[in-house]
């Protein structure tokens, strides 16, 4: 079920952090809906999707960490929702190029009014292709 804040409060969110925070780079690599397979039964070549977007970093404490299991070398990787194309969310193993470096999502929560996604999330090479 849609918030009735998610229209406006994801843009107000947006617009209040305009000039704060970073631009950033959303990565998603998806396969067709045709399952990966070509009329042949062939693999299809996965194909990357960049996405603009903004955001920031941010650190988990030491005490959440500790009681979350949440490795040492993650952080917070936060988008602004409203920053991204219209149905676009960030996933499990999609790439954020933000503030210089590369980071792979592990998991991302967002807002009941999903105004801001927060990713835990690793620094990671660039991508290849």
């Amino acid at each position: 079920m849609a918030s009735f804040l998610s229209g406006s409060l994801a843009k107000a969110l947006n617009d209040g952090f305009k000039g704060q925070s970073l631009p950033a780079t959303l990565r998603k690599v998806e396969t067709a809906n045709s399952g990966g397979l070509d009329a042949f039964g062939d693999p299809l070549v996965p194909v990357a999707t960049s996405y603009p977007c903004k955001g920031f970093t941010d650190a988990y404490s030491a005490f959440f960490k500790a009681g979350s299991g949440i490795p040492e070398t993650d952080l917070k990787v936060c988008i602004f929702a409203a920053s991204l194309a219209s149905g676009i969310r960030p996933e499990r193993d999609d790439k954020v190029y933000l503030g210089g470096a590369w980071y792979q999502i592990r998991q991302c929560d967002t807002d009941p009014a999903t105004a801001l996604w927060t990713c835990q999330a690793f620094a990671c090479n660039a991508p290849e292709d």
